[in-house]
C-alpha cells in the first residue's frame, strides 16, 4: 500500500497568510489534529492540536498569521513510499503524521499513525499483546476532577506534553478533555476557567487490562479516536493506551514484522504444490536467493544466486518486472518455459537496505491439465480434498516441531440442497463458486482453503489460536450473510453458512481427532439454528 494511495488533503492545509483563527477552523473540520502550511503548494510549515494549546495556554491573539507558528522542522516523504516505511519514521522522530510530497516537493496530502493501522495487514493483529503487557511504558495516569478549570487540563497538557486527560469521579473515568475538544471550546470562546465537567467528552471509551490490543485498535479505528482509558478489575481508572503505545508494542516495528513473516512463510510454503521463488532486486539486477523444495526438485540448486532471467524468460520478466515495482503485486499471469505453460503470482517488499530495493516473492503454478486435476477442484477453483488432508497431515508434523497452534475449519452451506431444488444444480454450481470465492479474499495467501464434498469447505489457518480463529470466521460468516448473489434469469439469492471450529494440539494432534472435532461443532452450530460459529 503506497501512502500516495491514502494521503488526505480535503481541509488539512492553508497558505503562510492565513490566520491562526482560519487555521483552527480547518483543524476542527478535519479531525486530524494537524495542518499543513503551504507556499506555492509546497509544504513550509505544520501545525499541531498540540501547538494550538500552547498558543492558547500562552494567550496568543488568534488573528494573528499562522506563518509566525509554523515554523517546526518538516518530516515529509515521498507518496511511492509504503505504509511499513511511513510507520517507521513517525516513531524515529517521535511524531503523530507525515507529509506526502510528490516527486517535486508538491503537498500531497497528510497520513497520520491512526490511517496507517487501519492499512495494517491482518496478520500484523494476530498476536496476542494485552493492555496489561504494555502498562509499564505508558507511564501512570494524569487526570483531573469533574470541578477543575479548563485551565488546570491545559497546564497538565503542556507540562506533560500529552494529548488527552481523563476527568475522573472517585476513581472512575467519567469524559475525557482532548486537545480537540481544546480547540473546539477556542472556536465557541469558551472561559478557560469553565470547570471540565461541562464540556468533557462523555462517556469515555475504557478497556481493561486483560483486552487484547487487537480490539483496542479496531475500537480506535471505528471511533476514530486516538486514546482508550485503561480500568482495572473494579472499574477505577489506572493508566491510558495511545496509538503510538499500540504501535511501539506491537512486537518491533512493521518492516520487521513483514521481513519476519517472508522468514516464516518458507517454512509453510514448501509444503504447497506450486512453485515458490525469492528474488532480492540490487537495483542492477534481479537475483534468485531462495526457492521451495518444488524448485529445486524440478531445476537444481544451480539456480540459486543466477539472475532470474535465467529461470523466467526475459521478455517475460521485463513486463512483469515493471509490473510488481509499479504495483506492488501481480496475479496470474501466463507464461511458457520450454514445453511447459506456467501461472505467475507473487508480491513486492521494499526494504528500503544499503544492498538492495526490495525482495520479490513468486508463486509459479503449473497450470497443465494433469496437475491441476491432482490439486484444484474444477468447480470452484480451490484446493480438492485429497490436497487438503495431505496439507493438514504435514501442518501437524510442521506444528508439532515448532511448538505452534494451527486451527481447522469446516463449513457447509445452509440448506444447500434448497437452492438446487428451486432454482436448478446451475444455479447451485454458481452458488458454490461465489462461496468459495468469498472464502478465498477473506484469508491470508498462507491459509489453504479446500472443496471438502459438496458444499462443504475446509479451511486450514496456520499460526492461529482458537479465539483468533473464531473472530477471523464470524467476520467471514457475516460476509456471506450479507451477499447477494446473482443466478440465470435475473434471480438472485441470499445464503448463510455455518461453521465448527478445532485447534492443534487442544482438539488433537493427529488427523482423525480434528476432523471429527471440527465436525461435531459444525452440527452444534447447525443445531443452534445454523448461520452460527461454534469453536469449543
Amino acid at each position: 500500500m503506497l501512502l500516495k494511495s491514502i494521503a488526505l488533503r480535503e481541509n488539512l492545509c492553508t497558505g503562510s497568510d492565513a490566520s491562526l483563527k482560519e487555521l483552527i477552523k480547518l483543524m476542527n473540520l478535519n479531525k486530524k489534529g494537524v495542518v499543513a502550511v503551504l507556499k506555492h503548494n509546497k509544504p513550509v510549515g505544520i501545525l499541531t492540536e498540540r501547538d494550538i494549546v500552547e498558543i492558547l495556554y500562552n494567550g496568543v491573539n488568534l488573528d494573528e498569521k499562522v506563518d509566525k507558528f509554523a515554523g517546526k522542522n518538516l518530516v515529509s516523504t515521498r507518496g511511492d513510499r509504503t505504509v511499513g516505511y511511513a510507520l517507521n519514521l513517525t516513531l524515529d522522530n517521535n511524531i503523530r503524521r507525515v507529509i506526502v510530497t510528490d516527486d517535486e516537493d508538491n503537498f500531497l496530502g497528510i497520513v497520520t499513525q491512526q490511517d496507517l493501522l487501519r492499512y495494517l495487514e491482518e496478520d500484523f493483529y494476530r498476536l496476542t499483546i494485552k493492555a496489561k503487557h504494555i502498562l509499564k511504558k505508558t507511564g501512570s495516569l494524569i487526570s483531573v476532577s469533574l470541578s477543575d478549570p479548563l485551565s488546570e487540563v491545559l497546564k497538565k497538557m503542556i507540562d506533560n506534553k500529552i494529548s488527552a486527560v481523563p476527568v475522573l469521579k472517585d476513581t472512575i473515568a467519567v469524559g475525557i478533555i482532548t486537545e480537540k475538544d481544546i480547540l473546539k471550546l477556542a472556536c465557541e470562546n469558551i472561559s478557560l476557567e469553565n470547570n471540565v465537567g461541562k464540556y468533557m467528552s462523555s462517556p469515555v471509551d475504557t478497556a481493561r487490562l486483560d483486552t487484547p490490543l487487537v480490539e483496542i485498535v479496531e475500537v480506535m479505528n471505528y471511533k476514530n479516536i486516538r486514546r482508550v482509558v485503561i480500568a482495572d478489575n473494579e472499574g477505577s481508572a489506572i493508566s491510558m493506551v495511545t496509538i503510538r503505545d499500540v504501535i511501539e508494542n506491537l512486537e518491533g516495528d512493521y518492516n520487521k514484522f513483514l521481513e519476519r513473516k517472508l522468514k516464516h512463510a518458507k517454512e509453510i510454503l514448501n509444503l504447497l504444490p506450486e512453485m515458490l521463488v525469492e528474488v532480492a532486486d540490487t537495483g542492477k539486477e534481479q537475483l534468485i536467493i531462495w526457492a521451495n523444495d518444488k524448485v529445486i526438485s524440478k531445476f537444481g540448486r544451480e539456480i540459486l544466486d543466477r539472475p532470474v532471467t535465467d529461470f523466467i524468460p526475459k521478455e517475460n520478466w521485463e513486463k512483469v518486472y515493471a509490473a510488481l515495482v509499479k504495483l506492488n503485486k501481480i496475479e496470474h499471469i501466463k507464461l511458457k518455459k520450454d514445453d511447459r505453460i506456467f501461472e505467475l503470482s507473487g508480491f513486492f517488499l521494499k526494504t528500503y537496505g544499503e544492498t538492495e530495493n526490495g525482495r520479490f516473492q513468486l508463486i509459479i503454478r503449473d497450470i497443465t491439465e494433469d496437475i491441476r486435476l491432482s490439486t484444484v477442484d474444477p468447480l470452484t477453483n480451490v484446493y480438492n480434498r485429497r490436497f487438503v488432508n495431505g496439507f493438514l497431515l504435514k501442518e501437524i508434523e510442521r506444528s508439532k516441531r515448532s511448538n505452534c497452534r494451527f486451527s481447522i475449519v469446516i463449513s457447509d452451506i445452509d440448506d444447500f440442497k434448497r437452492i438446487n431444488d428451486k432454482y436448478g444444480h446451475l444455479s447451485g454450481d454458481l452458488v458454490l463458486k461465489t462461496i468459495s470465492r468469498l472464502i478465498t479474499d477473506a484469508v491470508r495467501n498462507l491459509d489453504i482453503v479446500g472443496r471438502y464434498g459438496g458444499d462443504e469447505f475446509m479451511l486450514i489457518l496456520p499460526d492461529t489460536d482458537n479465539e483468533t480463529a473464531s473472530q477471523i470466521i464470524d467476520r467471514l460468516r457475516l460476509r456471506i450473510e450479507s451477499a447477494e448473489i446473482p443466478l440465470p434469469k435475473e434471480a438472485q439469492v441470499k445464503i448463510t453458512a455455518s461453521f465448527g471450529i478445532a485447534t492443534f494440539p487442544e482438539d488433537g494432534t493427529y488427523l482423525d481427532d480434528l476432523l471429527v472435532s471440527a465436525d461435531e461443532r459444525l452440527y452444534k452450530a447447525k443445531g443452534l439454528g445454523k448461520n452460527k460459529v461454534a469453536c469449543g
